[in-house]
């Protein structure tokens, strides 16, 4: 009996991880050469598409959309971001960059980053289903 107890004591504290093989969004990376780079996409009313972009610091980061209605939104999170749920209705936690948040709706954003990693842009519709041309810069 104490050899149950023991073994239950040490597989409870695992039983809060999610399972292993739980697959996790896949999340594409933006390459930015110079000149930028432009990704093209549709996303789903109530859903949300993520990219990576990696930047080192100082560097300007110049992020806008468009789509047919002005339809799409991005956000751009910071070094950290987790993401999690699926590809097509990701959750993000973490925190945006100024003025790149949901709340700005933004459709065109430049800003410095503040150190190098890897940032996170988030592209959401605004009603219906939208396609969108995401363009990236650095500099």
């Amino acid at each position: 009996m104490r050899i149950l107890v023991a073994l239950l004591a040490l597989c409870l504290p695992f039983a809060a991880f999610p399972a292993i093989g739980q697959a996790l969004p896949e999340i594409p990376t933006i390459q930015v050469p110079p000149g930028g780079a432009t990704v093209t996409g549709q996303v789903a009313a109530g859903g949300r598409n993520v990219y990576y972009v990696s930047a080192a610091s100082l560097q300007a980061l110049s992020v806008s959309i468009a789509s047919p209605g002005n339809n799409a939104v991005f956000q751009v999170y910071g070094t950290g971001a987790q993401v999690s749920g699926t590809a097509a209705n990701a959750v993000i936690n973490g925190r945006t960059l100024t003025d790149a948040g949901t709340k700005d709706a933004s459709m065109a954003w430049m800003g410095t980053i503040p150190q190098t990693g890897t940032y996170l842009i988030a592209v959401d519709s605004k009603g219906g289903p939208a396609s969108y041309t995401l363009t990236v810069q650095l500099q």
